[in-house]
C-alpha cells in the first residue's frame, strides 16, 4: 500500500484492520447502507468529525495499484483500491468522485504544479484543487511506463507495435500537451 501525502491537507488518515463503531460510508456511492470489500481507513476532519470509509476493491485489479494520497484540495484525499479511485471529502464524505481513469496504474503527486496525475494503460488525467486540470490523447496501445517527472514535464516510454521499439513520449504538466506517443490513424 502506497502513502502519499505529498499535499499540505487538513485531516488525518489511517489504515484500519476492521470497521469500528461510528459513522461508516462505502464507497462507490457514499452508502451508509453496506457495500462491497474494500480498503478502510478511518477519517478524522479538520472539523473534528470522525468516520470510517470502505472503498470496494477495482474489478480490474491485474495491474491495480492501491494507496491512500492528499489531493491539491487540502480537504480532500484520494483512496486508491486495487485499481478503483475515489476522491473524497473529508469534511463531507458524501461528496465523492470517481477517478476517471479505470484501472489506475499509477499516481503521481506533483507538489510544483500542484497536480496529482493518475495513468491507466493509455493515458493520463491530472485533477488540480478544483477537479480535472486536463486529460492527454491515447497515448500507448496498452501500457507504458513513467520513467521521468519534473517540475515542469512528465515523460513516458511505450513499446510501438508499428515499428516494434520503445518509444518516448512528453507530457506539459501545465497544458497537459504532448509530444509523441502514439498517432492513432
Amino acid at each position: 500500500m502506497i502513502v502519499d501525502l505529498t499535499f499540505k491537507k487538513n485531516f488525518s488518515i489511517t489504515i484500519i484492520e476492521e470497521v469500528v463503531a461510528g459513522e461508516r460510508y462505502y464507497y462507490p456511492g457514499a452508502s451508509t447502507q453496506g457495500g462491497r470489500d474494500g480498503i478502510l481507513v478511518k477519517v478524522i476532519s479538520s472539523e473534528g468529525k470522525s468516520w470510517v470509509g470502505v472503498f470496494a476493491f477495482g474489478e480490474i485489479n491485474t495491474n491495480g495499484i492501491s494507496g491512500i494520497y492528499s489531493m491539491p484540495d487540502p480537504n480532500k484525499f484520494c483512496i486508491i483500491s486495487k485499481g478503483a479511485g475515489y476522491i473524497v471529502s473529508s469534511n463531507n464524505p458524501t461528496d465523492w468522485k470517481q477517478v476517471k481513469v479505470i484501472p489506475v496504474t499509477d499516481v503521481r503527486s506533483i507538489k510544483h504544479q500542484k497536480i496529482i496525475v493518475f495513468a491507466d494503460y493509455t493515458e493520463l488525467l491530472a485533477y488540480d484543487e478544483f477537479g480535472i486540470k486536463w486529460r492527454t490523447e491515447r497515448l500507448a496501445y496498452d501500457g507504458f511506463k513513467i520513467i521521468e517527472v519534473t517540475e515542469s514535464y512528465l515523460k513516458g516510454e511505450f513499446w510501438n507495435i508499428r515499428n516494434e521499439a520503445y518509444d518516448i513520449f512528453e507530457i506539459d504538466l501545465i497544458t497537459g500537451s504532448q509530444v509523441g506517443g502514439i498517432n492513432e490513424i
